[in-house]
């Protein structure tokens, strides 16, 4: 699959997902991810904190509204 990200995106998503895995506990991962996503060891940028998790429930709200507007349109 084709990934639509521009690189902008890609490295806003990795940072996201490095404050995930920092805020989690995950240190093994949160090191190796950082290392093959080629961000350096000590970067953490507080504007991402919280984003990923934001983003997520987000999504999960939407697709929520989707199913109730979809199921309307079909009792009409």
């Amino acid at each position: 699959m084709k990934m639509v990200l521009s690189q902008k995106q890609k490295d806003e998503l990795n940072r996201a997902i490095t404050d995930y895995l920092s805020s989690s506990g995950y240190g093994d991962t949160l090191d190796t991810f950082k290392r093959e996503a080629n961000i350096p060891a000590d970067e953490l940028d507080k504007k991402y904190a919280g984003l990923l998790e934001k983003k997520w429930t987000s999504v999960i709200r939407l697709q929520k509204k989707v199913k109730s507007a979809c199921k309307s349109n079909f009792s009409r």
